[in-house]
């Protein structure tokens, strides 16, 4: 074990033949011969205490403030190590705004400049701009992300609006018939379901006109021989008529912030 003995004494060498004439001058006369030596095996055996900044002739011993936090005097400082390391991986949300991360953590108000005693401890990390963190791993579709990443291994980098293609909609149908009457223009058009699509199997139906000269209201009755019928079919939205929609989830800005290269607290 190391020998943490602060100071050693050594006492003194009585003469022999020595007689003190009382025991208040052995206690001087032994009091007086020791020696005293400080065991500088164990580094600085002084330092400055409380919560008052060191005198200028008391720099060179480190300082002990009333926080318990210890200080030494560097670079014309009183100055102690971040213990978050500078330019890490570590990264923290802030809620506060971009001025107030200026002064956080023992920043000094002002931006980091390359004085590792002054600036701003934390910075805004702008990779995470409007983009939300996501755990490395592997989607069950979109295949993996890796730390830092921002796409997959399939190339899915995720989208805040997006436009359905024709693969992405579900199938639709929308039918129906057109019926026109041949007596005795050529010219009334009538708009009728897909069930009624084969009108030719009724002896007689009335339906609704739509447009022709015969105008809106009931429709004349048509007897078989009178019709001929079509269908339209279509898939999806034409696709100079589809918007993209909104993709995002309910969400809460914040910013992601990481340390800069400044690395001592400073007072």
């Amino acid at each position: 074990m190391p020998n943490l003995t602060l100071i050693n004494l050594t006492p003194p060498n009585l003469p022999i033949g020595y007689c003190p004439t009382n025991y208040q001058q052995l206690a001087n006369d032994i009091v007086s011969g020791t020696q005293a030596t400080f065991n500088s095996s164990i580094g600085n055996s002084f330092f400055n205490f409380g919560p008052t900044t060191p005198a200028l002739n008391n720099q060179v011993y480190p300082w002990l403030d009333e926080n318990g936090e210890w200080w030494v005097f560097n670079g014309g400082y009183w100055s102690r190590k971040n213990p978050v390391v500078a330019n890490g991986s570590d990264r923290r949300i802030f809620v506060g705004t971009t001025n107030d991360l200026l002064s956080y953590d023992g920043g000094d108000g002002t931006p980091y400049s390359g004085n590792i005693y002054a600036g701003a401890m934390w910075e805004v990390d702008t990779n995470f701009d409007a983009k939300f963190p996501v755990g490395v791993g592997t989607f069950a579709a979109s295949g993996t992300v890796n730390v830092t990443g921002s796409s997959t291994s399939t190339s899915v980098s995720g989208e805040d609006k997006h436009k359905l293609t024709i693969s992405e909609t579900p199938f639709n149908e929308h039918t129906h018939g057109v019926a026109q009457r041949v007596l005795p223009n050529n010219d009334d058009y009538y708009m009728v379901a897909k069930n009624w699509s084969n009108l030719g199997s009724y002896s007689s139906l009335t339906i609704q006109g739509a447009a022709g000269t015969g105008g809106g209201g009931a429709g004349p009755t048509i007897s078989n021989g009178d019709l001929s019928t079509t269908n339209a079919e279509n898939s999806g939205n034409d696709s100079s008529s589809t918007l993209s929609h909104n993709n995002l989830p309910p969400f809460y800005g914040v910013y992601f912030i990481k340390r800069t290269a400044r690395i001592y607290y400073t007072k």
